[in-house]
């Protein structure tokens, strides 16, 4: 019958308990995601490649049409540190919530325990106890204090961590959308650079075969040796600008190794031999910004860490208020280990406490006020973040339509300029004209093909700009599959 008790007892604790729980409020501020000031419609004049269409921004890079791009994409989504890095903050958030979540649940521990004792006290032995040695078993489990989540102090900590979780993948998002961009960017200046080799290499033919003609006019007694070192200087001017241009190609394939996570030999191998830069003829969609806030993972992150500082005001005011825990342990004690078997040597003790902290000399209230200092800090990061894509999207969207201006006034210019070369040669030629107006139109023509070039370049990039701006090229696929490739990583010993 007492047994009985005992477990009716222990069972109605147990249901307070659970209904304490079950019942438990959540104290502090309930997050709202926060409203911020944006733009109905987007600033820079929208002409050209760009409309206000639903934006298509799913592998973006495929629509240049360039299998080497393709390539170093997703070499870079494989082999990237940066995006590792990355996974591993997703795996030590998800990690931080398992911890907060696990404070739901008591800490139970099991132990058996042997020890071999003797007692040697004079005293005892004269009063008849029994003091040679003995053995002692001890088998049980105890549970360490519970926090009941009264008050909703672990609610609020999971919810924090969930919301920093969050924040953790959106970040991740946002690697795999810079990576892309900077891969990108990269292989455009490559391929740019490439293209301005080209017309320099060119042009030192076409200034050499000037150098030829003023040295026969020189040898026929028609011109000096002015015109000579005139016609020398500018051909040694345009070839001592190669290197320089070389020397910034062998930078940027660098760029791209590190990048794709190799090293610079094979990425040499791949990107040597020179190629068209890509060009890119279909419209590109913008939306409208109010669209920009579900899109960027930039924006999603910051929104998140907002939600993650909002909850932990709550778990911090939790602890002003008492806190209710069980605690308990239940054990077997016997001389022989055979006698952990019998019942009559079992004992155990189970109970609720409460205690207080009624003095602290401002400890919580501080930590309460730095809370909610981190709360305000993190809104005020989201808005910044916010208008920082609004200017992003708004600066690539000038950019853009400003570069592809440019590109068709400077393919016009080197029309023009080539045409004048042309005749100007025959001119010169003929005699009709002299060696400054044909060197001069030379240095025009050069000029206006490298900007043409530069424009091009300008253009290409600005494309793959826009698209980082708009939150482009991140889809749950490419975050998933990089999850299950690093988790089939090797673990660190």
């Amino acid at each position: 019958m007492r047994h009985r008790k005992n477990i009716f007892r222990t069972g109605a604790i147990l249901a307070m308990s659970t209904a304490l729980v079950t019942t438990a409020c959540k104290v502090g501020p309930n997050y709202e995601k926060p409203q911020v000031l944006q733009a109905d419609l987007w600033t820079p004049p929208v002409e050209g490649p760009i409309t206000t269409a639903e934006p298509n921004l799913l592998e973006w890079w495929k629509r240049f049409h360039d299998p080497v791009l393709d390539q170093l994409i997703v070499q870079a989504q494989e082999s990237n540190a940066t995006i590792e890095k990355s996974l591993a903050n997703v795996r030590v958030s998800l990690a931080v919530l398992g911890v907060s979540e696990s404070q739901f649940w008591p800490t139970i521990e099991t132990a058996l325990q042997y020890s071999r004792n003797k007692t040697n006290i004079s005293l005892l032995a004269a009063q008849g106890v029994q003091t040679s040695p003995y053995d002692l078993w001890i088998g049980g489990a105890a549970m360490a204090s519970w926090e009941i989540d009264v008050w909703g102090r672990v609610a609020r900590m999971v919810e924090g961590a969930k919301a920093t979780l969050d924040a953790s993948v959106e970040d991740l998002r946002g690697v795999l959308i810079s990576i892309r961009s900077q891969v990108g960017t990269t292989y455009m200046n490559v391929r740019t650079l490439q293209l301005q080799l080209s017309i320099l290499r060119s042009s030192v033919k076409n200034y050499k075969t000037t150098l030829d003609l003023v040295k026969d006019k020189f040898k026929a007694g028609t011109n000096t040796l002015l015109d000579v070192n005139q016609a020398q200087t500018d051909l040694d001017v345009v070839a001592a600008s190669i290197p320089t241009i070389e020397g910034d190609l062998d930078a940027a394939i660098f760029s791209l190794a590190q990048l794709c996570g190799t090293t610079s030999g094979p990425m040499t191998l791949l990107l040597g031999q020179p190629a068209p830069l890509p060009q890119m003829n279909e419209e590109i969609g913008i939306g409208i910004p109010a669209e920009l806030l579900r899109r960027r993972p930039d924006v999603r992150s910051s929104e998140r860490l907002v939600a993650a500082a909002v909850a932990n005001i709550g778990a911090q005011e939790a602890l002003n208020l008492p806190i209710f825990s069980l605690s308990g342990n239940f054990y077997l004690a016997a001389n022989q280990f055979s006698g952990l078997g019998d019942s009559s040597n079992a004992s155990y003790g189970f109970g609720p406490s409460i205690s207080w902290l009624v003095f602290q000399g401002g400890y919580v209230n501080s930590m309460i006020a730095q809370s909610k200092g981190q709360a305000q800090v993190a809104l005020a990061g989201y808005r910044d973040t916010v208008l920082g894509a609004m200017r992003d999207v708004e600066t690539s969207i000038s950019l853009l339509v400003h570069a592809k201006r440019s590109e068709a006034l400077y393919a016009t210019a080197e029309k023009s300029a080539l045409e004048t070369y042309n005749l100007a040669n025959l001119q010169y030629k003929a005699g009709r004209t002299n060696l400054d107006t044909l060197i001069r139109v030379q240095n025009e023509l050069l000029d206006t093909q490298k900007k043409l070039a530069d424009s091009q370049g300008s253009v290409a990039q600005n494309i793959v700009s826009l698209y980082r701006a708009l939150g482009g090229g991140w889809e749950d696929g490419a975050v998933n599959r990089a999850a299950e490739r690093s988790a089939a990583m090797k673990e660190p010993s």
